[in-house]
């Protein structure tokens, strides 16, 4: 019982090759021990119910060591894998599972030749304790040593617990952006040089992503205002892909939906690294070959990323859909139309609002509340009117990062949206009516006390009054 490192059990050491016959089977053994784990959670350890789910482990087991083999299953972050051999299409169908035991801290548990029921009833008694009993025990590797398993090895993760203090959260953010923005600039390069896509790479800074969106929404949409001119599509994937998991964090917390709405988001436009760099940045208009290129790009986006193992089709299907509109009238054209995935939609909200409010290179960057105000007009058009509503709900119709003018003359920047009305936001006050710099003060406007009647007029351009936003976040 060793404990080991997620990069041992990303590598896990050479074994023998498992038939085509034993990985079909793997699948039964995991739907049993599924089914053992939830059996001994809801009855006794004495009931029939669960001596009938340890008699059917055991019965698939000793066809595999008939054949002479171990069965070795490796849980690693959202992925199984029998020996070394991963099991992708399991890895899918068992998700909880795999949650489930990566929770009580498990790496790969072992079942041995020389197994039998008494074993088994010992091991269940451990399988279906919940994280919090199991820590209290000692951990995994205790309680499966004091149970004697001679037949049933088990390879231990540390499992972390993470409670930041919001100056944490905030650098925590802050590093799973940047990481996420360093991946982009990497995959345009793996493209450019026709190398495959490193999708443990990718899958990581998804995850890192999701983590920091779940444990601190505010402080991951405070960060999905940078802008880049210079690298637009670097920064606007990464900005999606926090807009997109911010919304769709507010419909469901399933970290399997939001990993693949986090690699599509952040995938989503790298078929554009695909088409010509002096397409992307022409400053004047596309001629008609040039806008048909450009239009393909979430063909040559959903292709590659088809042609790459690893990556869930969830996430693909997002490459495919996010031009494609809510009214089907968008592209790539469909001969058989059918409603987009719900990934697709939620980033397709995500992707419009981002980039009318960025600068690009044949068009100036929509103050804030200017691309709210658009959204709502293509509501139920090209995109999903519920959609639209619960993201103006989430940011306001003044997001985070604005610059306002309030009613009092004063000059402020949004800070986060009011949960109570999307016209109150709280702001950080820092020019006078006169436009001398104060020191930063923080308002609530949807608390009267502190608003003292002021509330916002409208947005304002900070790049022609020496703003840096930044410096006040």
């Amino acid at each position: 019982m060793n404990p080991q490192t997620p990069e041992d059990l990303a590598a896990p050491p050479v074994s023998r090759q498992f038939s085509v016959k034993q990985r079909q089977r793997a699948r039964e053994f995991l739907t049993r021990l599924y089914a053992l784990r939830r059996t001994v959670r809801f009855y006794p350890t004495e009931h029939p119910a669960v001596a009938q789910t340890i008699e059917d482990l055991l019965e698939v087991l000793v066809r595999f060591h008939d054949e002479g083999v171990d069965v070795p299953i490796t849980f690693y972050e959202d992925e199984l894998l029998l020996g070394d051999q991963l099991l992708a299409e399991d890895s899918l169908l068992f998700d909880q599972l795999i949650r489930d035991m990566t929770s009580i801290g498990v790496g790969t548990f072992t079942f041995k030749k020389g197994l039998d029921g008494d074993e088994v009833a010992r091991f269940a008694k451990i399988l279906g304790l919940d994280p919090e009993t199991t820590e209290k025990r000692g951990g995994i590797g205790k309680l499966m040593e004091d149970a004697k398993l001679p037949h049933i090895e088990v390879s231990t993760v540390t499992v972390l617990h993470n409670k930041l203090s919001p100056g944490d959260g905030r650098k925590a953010a802050r590093a799973a952006y940047n990481d996420a923005v360093d991946l982009l600039r990497e995959l345009d390069h793996m493209i450019r040089s026709k190398h495959t896509l490193d999708v443990p790479r990718i899958k990581a800074s998804a995850r890192d992503l999701v983590d920091n969106i779940v444990a601190n929404r505010p402080a991951m949409l405070e960060l999905s205002g940078l802008k880049d001119y210079d690298e637009y599509t670097f920064y606007h994937s990464v900005n999606v892909a926090i807009l997109a998991l911010s919304l769709g964090s507010l419909i469901s917390t399933e970290h399997r939906f939001l990993t693949s709405l986090s690699i599509g988001a952040l995938l989503h436009d790298i078929g554009k690294m695909m088409v010509p760099a002096e397409i992307l940045n022409k400053p004047g208009p596309l001629t008609s070959e040039e806008w048909a290129q450009i239009r393909r790009h979430p063909l040559f986006g959903a292709e590659h990323a088809a042609l790459t193992a690893g990556l869930d089709k969830a996430a693909i299907v997002i490459l495919f859909e996010h031009h494609m509109r809510f009214d089907l009238s968008g592209y790539p054209h469909q001969e058989i139309l059918q409603k987009q995935h719900l990934g697709s939609r939620i980033v397709a909200v995500a992707d419009a609002y981002d980039a009318m409010t960025s600068k690009r290179s044949y068009s100036s960057a929509r103050l804030q509340d200017e691309a709210i105000r658009v959204l709502v007009e293509n509501a139920g058009t090209a995109l999903d009117p519920s959609l639209v509503r619960l993201f103006i709900g989430m940011l306001g119709a003044y997001p985070p990062r604005s610059v306002v003018r309030l009613s009092s003359g004063e000059i402020a920047i949004v800070v986060q949206a009011s949960a109570h009305d999307v016209l109150l936001p709280r702001v950080r006050v820092i020019a006078d009516a006169h436009g001398a710099m104060l020191e930063p003060l923080d308002v609530d406007l949807f608390d009267s006390v502190q608003a003292a009647g002021r509330t916002v007029t409208e947005c304002l351009d900070p790049s022609g009054m020496n703003v840096q936003v930044a410096d006040f976040m």
